[in-house]
């Protein structure tokens, strides 16, 4: 259409000045520069034409939606990283759709447009599924056998999108530029908020609950949960979160990598002396979650109220116990703080440390005893009795 414009404003011109020079002399210089003008009105038309097409196809449909994603993003307030709908990338194999309200699942097509709110499963080990949400990184990929997730419906015009870990191993792919909040991949007991490069996710569920390992392969990643926090998983971290079916457990296991992870230790009353205010905070414990280390967090629904009891422990790599901690939620009050060592270790040498104590005691009731031993049998056994009782006292105060 821009070629058949043009010759037209060429032909026009050469036409006009044929028909000037019949009447007049020849003035190349004056006609050539009309004619160069017409020709680059014709153009500037044309190129808007075309701009305001390109505007009208990205305000289409499934079928013009295609051509959208292939075109990189704008800059600025108007830029957009997700298409309207996401597609069909790439399908070796076989794949099955449930779109929303429909009640069975049909097979997916390559290259095609599905609605938000979908849902994608493979079938068999040998099939790949590759959809994507807008530029070319910006795909989620299920492949090692059977897997499936789910699209989060979002209104048109949501520059968000929201996906949801369902079974099997899944690959997501995004731009490491991607601005924070745009993107979110969602489980049960967990969220993966601000991920950006490339991502790994092996999710199952079980009878008794369900178990995830999440593993960042370039870039970084954000993972938070009820009473934790993982501010930024990087390269080769890899953790695992197990959690029961009533979501009353939680359990962080480090794979691979060193990777911190905040902890929630409750609410705490802070007092300010100079002014005598006291303000409610929440001190979070930091614990790098190495491989073989542990966190695992109860939790328990009080008979009255709706305030959860919670419990926080650590353990090393050789098992033992390094941090516990237990509160109630939003109570301040009722916060226990960082409770003693229970290690069998620490019990040992706690319950080393009591006995010897206890012996030097009854060494020294003994001495101070001997003259009312010798009147009075019945006095001494009394005294025996009271200071082994003293003795038990001392092991109960001291078992943490």
């Amino acid at each position: 259409m821009k070629m058949i414009l043009r010759m037209a404003a060429v032909f026009a011109a050469v036409t006009a000045l044929s028909a000037k020079a019949q009447d007049d002399d020849f003035d190349f210089g004056d006609e050539s520069e009309d004619a160069t003008e017409a020709i680059a009105a014709v153009d500037e038309s044309s190129s808007d034409s075309d701009s305001a097409a390109d505007e009208s196809a990205e305000e289409g449909e499934d079928g013009e939606e295609k051509d959208a994603a292939k075109v990189a993003p704008k800059t600025g307030k108007d830029q957009r990283y997700f298409t309207s709908l996401p597609f069909c990338r790439k399908l070796v194999g076989h794949a099955e759709i449930l779109k929303p309200g429909a009640t069975e699942w049909t097979p997916v097509e390559e290259g095609k447009f599905y609605p938000l709110g979908s849902f994608y499963r493979t079938t068999d080990s040998s099939s790949v599924l590759e959809v994507q949400f807008g530029q070319d990184d910006l795909l989620v990929e299920l492949s090692r056998g059977a897997a499936s997730f789910g699209t989060h419906f979002q209104p048109i015009g949501q520059p968000t999108r929201t996906i949801s870990l369902q079974d099997g191993v899944i690959a997501v792919k995004l731009p490491r530029n991607l601005p924070d909040g745009l993107f979110k991949i969602t489980a049960p007991s967990f969220t993966v908020v601000n991920p950006k490069g490339e991502s790994r996710y092996s999710y199952k569920r079980a009878i008794d609950g369900d178990v995830a390992q999440i593993r960042c392969v370039t870039g970084f990643i954000s993972v938070e949960g009820r009473h934790f926090t993982f501010p930024e998983l990087k390269a080769a971290n890899e953790i695992k979160i197990r959690s029961s079916q009533d979501y009353l457990f939680t359990g962080l296991y480090g794979k691979s990598g060193d990777c911190l992870v905040k902890l929630d230790q409750g609410d705490k009353s802070d007092k300010d002396y100079a002014t005598g205010e006291t303000t409610v905070v929440r001190k979070p414990l930091d614990w790098k979650l190495s491989p073989k280390t542990a966190v695992r967090i109860y939790r328990a629904l009080p008979a009255i109220g709706e305030r959860m009891a919670v419990t926080v422990m650590t353990f090393d790599a050789a098992g033992s116990l390094k941090n516990r901690c237990a509160f109630v939620e939003g109570r301040p009050e009722v916060n226990s703080g960082e409770l003693g060592p229970v290690a069998g270790v620490d019990r040992d040498a706690i319950a080393k440390k009591a006995a010897a104590a206890a012996e030097t005691v009854e060494s020294d009731v003994e001495i101070e005893e001997e003259p009312e031993e010798a009147a009075t049998s019945d006095d001494s056994g009394a005294d025996d009795s009271s200071s082994s009782d003293d003795s038990a006292d001392g092991d109960d105060d001291m078992d943490f």
